[in-house]
């Protein structure tokens, strides 16, 4: 049986193949256990915190002086019963479930600092102009 050689276009495909494959079992050092949010994250949420700021054209109020705590995207919370996505706590404390409700909240924070009433009933307008 005479065999038949590899063509140029398969010789190509076989290394191509080979190649590709060798990066999948890339072997690092095991990463530290526990929670960590990367520095993107801080950088996200503080820039938004200063442009809704500016939106509302607050004076008080700076992303260094609020707690904020990352939750599930619902947890229990004295408001609805459901459950919520984020919560303001007076004085400065942040509840966020969702990076998407991260504005809202500082608005509330906002809201309370600068004005004393959080708006809980969403009545400012700035919960439709800032987020």
């Amino acid at each position: 049986m005479k065999m038949k050689p590899f063509s140029g276009l398969r010789y190509v495909v076989l290394l191509f193949l080979c190649f590709s494959m060798s990066a999948c079992g890339e072997e690092v050092s095991a990463g530290k256990a526990g929670l960590f949010i990367d520095d993107s994250t801080t950088t996200f949420l503080k820039t938004e915190f200063d442009d809704t700021k500016a939106c509302a054209k607050f004076e008080n109020g700076a992303f260094e002086d609020v707690s904020i705590a990352i939750m599930p995207p619902t947890f229990p919370c004295k408001h609805y019963a459901g459950g919520c996505s984020g919560e303001y706590v007076n004085p400065n404390h942040l509840k966020v479930g969702s990076l998407y409700v991260w504005r809202h909240e500082v608005i509330h924070y906002l809201l309370d600092l600068n004005t004393g009433d959080p708006d809980a009933g969403h009545r400012s307008d700035l919960f439709k102009t800032c987020i």
